[in-house]
C-alpha cells in the first residue's frame, strides 16, 4: 500500500515585502499573509504583507491560516499568479 502525502506548507513569518516581491518570490503560489497594508479596499490593492506560508495547494494555505484569524483579523490567502476563469464545459 502506498501512501500519498501532500507537500505542507511551511510556515514562518517573513519581513514586511511589498505585493511585487512577494509574487515574484512565491510565483504561481498561494500565500498566507498578515499585517497587510492596503491601497485600497480591492481584495489584491495590497501594499505590503507579512508571508506566514505559501504552498501550490490552496487548501494547505488555508489551513494554515484560518488558526492565526483570531488573533490577525487581516490574515488572508491570496494567488501570487494570474487568475483565469473557469473553462466553460458548454459554448
Amino acid at each position: 500500500m502506498v501512501t500519498l502525502t501532500a507537500p505542507t506548507c511551511e510556515l514562518a513569518i517573513s519581513e514586511p515585502m511589498m505585493w511585487a516581491d512577494i509574487c515574484a518570490t512565491y510565483p504561481d503560489q498561494w500565500v498566507g499573509v498578515v499585517d497587510v497594508q492596503k491601497h485600497s479596499e480591492a481584495a489584491y490593492d495590497i501594499r505590503s504583507a507579512r508571508v506566514v506560508c505559501h504552498s501550490s495547494h490552496r487548501g494547505e494555505v488555508l489551513d494554515q491560516i484560518l488558526p492565526l484569524r483570531p488573533s490577525h483579523h487581516d490574515a488572508r490567502h491570496l494567488f501570487t499568479g494570474q487568475i483565469r476563469a473557469p473553462f466553460p464545459r458548454f459554448l
